[in-house]
């Protein structure tokens, strides 16, 4: 079957279905995160740390198998600028459940090794077997979903994965409920993943019909491997938290680091939304560098200053909240929430780059970063776990996150010369906005004692500060952004 041109498109249009797709998932997110927060002050109560340290070491092992089953071919055919074929598409689904097969039959062999090796006990072997073949689950959705992005049709998208996350959640409670433990995570996965697929098979057109062609993988495999290295590798490099904390301090160690993320990465759902959409509008527009420049500065200047406003704030209160939504149990877990709430904002801001970096064509510079940074972790964050425990973690994460945003900024400008300055509109207001979070929180230690009355002094010094930064010559105006941000969605909403 040969290939068809792809209907052509106009920058403008890219753009209007672009941002329909980011509200209409962004309303998605706002309802999972709702999940999510219930979610999280039910399990908080019903499990422990070593609950979710067990989870984590043993999902860790089985989550690396997510990218190794994929090769970026998907991403491939999405960048490609026909439509894709029947063959096209079936060769790579088939690829797709070839390098599953392999991965589990892998992951399912070393399982008891990787059991024994940090004591979980026999127990864990079938939990490490049964997220293995989940990853069936994954695999066999890819394609289906990406006929959906590929035609940006986010909406359905949005719906199939509220479903799938109500059903993780009611699963997940209901088990912990009972008693399951760590169990209790492990089959919620398996149930969302189960649902998700049902509902993208439903409503996506796309059925597995067609011929194997072996030199439609020979073509794609060049940018796909490129594209799916770095998040191979970035999944490596978030090993050394279960891999290394697991080994130095324990499981119960692990529990609380992975609660803290899972509760600090709410801003991470926003990038994922952001990066789904962005991905296929900035391929579109690569024949627009002005239109492209425009539209990637203007989605991270309002990031920037939606997350500079509200994560310091909730930096500011989380000793406070912590306790007393979560319990005592997790109170040694509140410094990690607050260095990895930070650590998020550039995780944010970096995927967003990272995703017109690759859109671009320069899939093997973010891996050259990626790799970087994955050796800056491993060793650094091995030397300050070992040195500081967990009080090491979050520090290092910040300050290599930073580095990591500051190169990529840098790569992503040499793109074309309409990008011209970009480093210095996304480093500025972090750095500026952490030092002033900085002076907010010494002060609030410095003058008053207790949690709350630390928070709220905290918060009030903080907003006085951005005030007086908003004075300043050639800075990010974070207030200009939000109120522009407002008018936007009045003006859309008055539609």
């Amino acid at each position: 079957m040969n290939a068809t041109a792809a209907p052509e498109v106009s920058t403008g249009e890219v753009k209007a279905r672009a941002l329909k797709g980011m509200f209409v998932l962004a309303a998605r997110t706002v309802a999972s995160q709702g999940l999510r927060v219930v979610s999280a002050l039910f399990l908080s109560r019903l499990l422990f740390p070593s609950d979710y340290g067990l989870f984590g070491i043993v999902s860790y092992a089985a989550s690396l198998g997510v990218f190794l089953g994929d090769l970026g071919l998907s991403a491939a055919l999405v960048r490609q600028p026909h439509e894709p074929t029947r063959n096209e598409t079936f060769t790579i689904f088939w690829c797709h459940q070839a390098l599953t097969a392999l991965v589990v039959a892998a992951v399912c062999a070393l399982a008891p090794q990787l059991t024994e090796g940090y004591a979980l006990g026999a127990g864990a072997v079938p939990m490490v077997w049964a997220l293995a073949l989940g990853l069936f689950l994954s695999s066999l959705r890819v394609i289906p979903l990406m006929a959906l992005e590929r035609k940006l049709a986010f909406p359905i998208i949005a719906r199939a994965e509220l479903v799938e996350n109500v059903a993780q959640v009611v699963t997940t409670i209901g088990l912990a409920a009972l008693g399951f433990g760590a169990w209790s995570l492990a089959l919620g996965g398996l149930v969302r993943g189960v649902v998700g697929l049902v509902c993208i098979w439903w409503a996506s057109p796309w059925r597995p019909q067609g011929s194997f062609q072996l030199d439609v993988l020979k073509r794609l495999l060049g940018f796909g491997l490129a594209f799916q290295l770095p998040p191979l590798v970035a999944a490596v490099v978030a090993g050394w938290v279960p891999l290394v904390v697991g080994h130095i301090l324990g499981k119960e160690a692990v529990g609380l680091v992975n609660w803290a993320w899972a509760l600090a990465s709410t801003p991470m759902m926003l990038s994922v939304v952001l990066n789904r959409v962005a991905f296929p509008a900035y391929c579109r527009l690569q024949e627009d560098p002005a239109g492209f420049a425009e539209y990637l500065r203007t989605s991270l200047r309002r990031l920037s200053a939606v997350l500079l406003v509200a994560i310091p704030a909730v930096v500011l209160v989380l000793p406070v909240v912590v306790p007393l939504f979560f319990g005592e149990r997790w109170a040694p877990a509140v410094m990690l929430v607050q260095w990895f709430s930070l650590e998020c904002v550039l995780t944010t801001l970096t995927g967003l780059l990272a995703t017109a970096q690759n859109a671009g064509g320069r899939p093997w510079e973010r891996l050259a970063v990626v790799v970087g940074v994955g050796v800056a972790k491993w060793g650094v964050g091995t030397w300050a776990i070992h040195r500081f425990g967990l009080v090491g973690i979050g520090p290092v994460g910040v300050l290599v996150g930073l580095g990591e945003l500051w190169v990529t900024a840098w790569l992503v400008a040499r793109l074309n010369p309409a990008l011209r300055g970009l480093v210095s509109q996304v480093v500025e207001p972090l750095i500026t906005v952490g030092l002033l979070l900085a002076g907010a929180c010494v002060a609030a230690l410095q003058l008053v004692d207790g949690a709350l009355v630390r928070a709220l002094v905290g918060a009030g010094v903080f907003a006085g500060l951005v005030l007086v930064r908003e004075k300043l010559p050639g800075a990010l105006s974070l207030v200009g952004e939000l109120r522009d941000i407002v008018g936007f969605v009045r003006t859309r909403g008055a539609r």
